[in-house]
């Protein structure tokens, strides 16, 4: 009975809707737009458009991304058809946020850990940790971590749906 009901469970689990069943895009892309496209044979491509993008348009224009940007009509500028392309994403940043959250958190038990190396001598007899000296520790010990994981999170890009 259990083992019946597990797998239309998990199929509803990793499903995810087909390219046609989602929404048409409402509003027109901008040149200068980043996107992501989700081409026929199941690749995605990086694009920075070169020109605007509506429901009714027959072609994208677009350099490739990330690169170094083009000018319209430069060797690197594609043209693919609107048909070839099953879906677009936009991008919507970084997960430098993120990474720097995860960071901080990281740097908490790493500050304490350091504190409690540093204000010890090599015997492991020295001073007590002073409640000052921990918090300190703590906060110098988060802020680098945060800033080293905003730079790491940096390299993680958002997308989302085309509005």
């Amino acid at each position: 009975m259990r083992t019946s009901l597990l797998a239309p469970l998990g199929a509803l689990l990793i499903a995810h809707a087909a390219p046609a069943q989602q929404p048409p895009l409402t509003q027109p892309l901008d040149s200068g737009a980043v996107v992501r496209l989700r081409l026929g044979n199941g690749s995605l491509e990086g694009a920075r458009l070169l020109a605007p993008f509506a429901r009714d348009s027959a072609a994208f224009t677009y350099c490739p991304w990330p690169a170094p940007t083009c000018a319209k009509g430069s060797e690197r500028q594609v043209v693919r058809l609107s048909r070839e392309v099953l879906g677009i994403e936009v991008h919507r940043g970084t997960a430098w946020k993120a990474g720097a959250v995860l960071g901080a958190l990281f740097g908490v038990p790493m500050g304490l850990q350091f504190a409690q190396w540093r204000y010890t001598d090599d015997e492991g007899g020295g001073e007590r940790v002073t409640p000052q000296q921990k918090i300190r520790t703590v906060l110098v010990t988060s802020a680098v971590f945060a800033l080293f994981g905003a730079m790491f999170g940096e390299f993680f890009q958002l997308w989302g749906p085309a509005p």
